[in-house]
């Protein structure tokens, strides 16, 4: 089912805790008020160069 509206996700400081009690501090990627993802800054540096890549690319074509 297509909307008219486009998806889209919120980042947030977000600290997951593992059943077994550890926490991961990062990014979470939320959508309707639900985590969707989360990140540690790693992953969230490389996610954020790669998206920066992509973009560039996108424009250099249009």
């Amino acid at each position: 089912m297509q909307t008219e509206t486009r998806p889209f996700i919120k980042p947030r400081t977000y600290i997951w805790k593992a059943a077994d009690r550890t926490q991961t501090p990062g990014i979470g990627l939320m959508h309707g008020g639900k985590i969707r993802a989360h990140l540690t800054p790693a992953e969230a540096y490389d996610l954020a160069n790669r998206l920066v890549d992509m973009a560039d690319h996108l424009e250099r074509d249009n």
